[in-house]
């Protein structure tokens, strides 16, 4: 599949893109303040349907796991609708997200049965606690994603290294689909050179869809990988989702509206922090500051990956990570003298 799919992939991508481009297709304008923080050019939010599209191929065409897809689906439609606004409201989408998110975990029997906490695992043992605490864990890394999708390539790139360190730490003695993880991975670096050129975006339908099928696939790769500590895989996933729990409290202390977009996460805060040091170009900010983010949580992956079976270190490490964004935030936010707009 992989020279004749990704020519085919490489070739698609550009026409569609140039037929949105030309057509004013799925165009985002930008008229929010928190998706004009660095950027005020108008997009296209179609990394989404690339995306989807390649899950259909595998999940309908080849895999033919039709509920699995349409899990993927119905998150990539809330997210679709909300980029050519027609689901405006934020509480309505995280509803519907609920909704769905619970009833395909019960549908496709997606479950977490070892946390190495035993009281939680008792907890777990029953079937209505799992679902529940397998769908918040979703709907966490899920809008999480989505607020860290504010930069090119920042999202893009966090999830490419966790499939990255899998496909070449877990190759050959642990369970993972080879060619699927190497087919993803193509894709997804494909979807990442438009977006870094500036030619795409995810929107929150390809922030959606990337998280959603992240958190499922990383729920049963550790499923099947059991002799791993579950830390592991919180390791892997801890950026996007402190990022949500941190803004909640956040908000929640400076008695801001707890969904509402503003310009005050980490990565917006290092973006303003990197454009008053250095006179460049907005694109060459925006790869700068997701660089830093990533290579940081790359040195994070690589540590973690040589302890992946002692939760003990894995949890001073997710302690770690949190104590060092606190302090870069508080660090940036004292430092940071320019207006921001909330």
């Amino acid at each position: 599949m992989y020279i004749n799919f990704l020519l085919f992939f490489v070739i698609f991508s550009a026409l569609s893109i140039y037929f949105c481009r030309t057509n004013n297709f799925i165009v985002d304008y930008k008229i929010e303040k928190h998706k004009r923080f660095s950027s005020k050019l108008k997009s296209n939010s179609i990394g989404g349907i690339f995306l989807i599209i390649f899950l259909f191929y595998e999940y309908i065409h080849v895999n033919q796991n039709v509920y699995l897809f349409l899990a993927l689906f119905s998150l990539f439609s809330i997210g679709f609708l909300s980029d050519i606004k027609k689901l405006n409201s934020v509480s309505l989408r995280f509803f519907l997200q609920t909704i769905l998110i619970i009833f395909f975990v019960n549908i496709i029997g997606l479950e977490i049965i070892n946390t190495r906490i035993e009281y939680l695992d008792t907890i777990l043992s029953n079937k209505i606690a799992n679902i529940i605490f397998v769908s918040f864990c979703l709907m966490v890394l899920v809008n999480g994603s989505n607020f860290i999708d504010g930069l090119n390539g920042l999202l893009l790139k966090y999830f490419l290294l966790i499939y990255l360190l899998i496909l070449f730490n877990f190759n050959e003695t642990f369970y993972i689909e080879t060619d699927f993880l190497i087919n993803l991975i193509l894709i997804l670096s494909i979807i990442l050179l438009f977006n870094l050129f500036g030619l795409i975006y995810m929107g929150d339908s390809g922030a959606y869809l990337l998280s959603i099928f992240s958190g499922i696939y990383l729920i049963n790769f550790s499923f099947n990988n059991q002799h791993i500590s579950p830390f592991f895989i919180i390791v892997l996933l801890w950026y996007p989702c402190f990022e949500l729990l941190f803004s909640m409290i956040r908000r929640y202390i400076t008695k801001s509206e707890t969904y509402k977009p503003d310009t005050n996460h980490l990565h917006q805060l290092i973006y303003y922090f990197l454009k008053k040091s250095l006179d460049l170009k907005d694109s060459v900010i925006h790869f700068l500051t997701s660089l830093f983010i990533n290579s940081f949580n790359l040195l994070v992956f690589i540590y973690a990956i040589n302890f992946i079976y002692s939760s003990k270190m894995l949890i001073l490490t997710i302690i770690v990570n949190i104590f060092t964004y606190i302090s870069l935030y508080v660090f940036l936010k004292k430092n940071i003298k320019w207006k921001i707009n909330k």
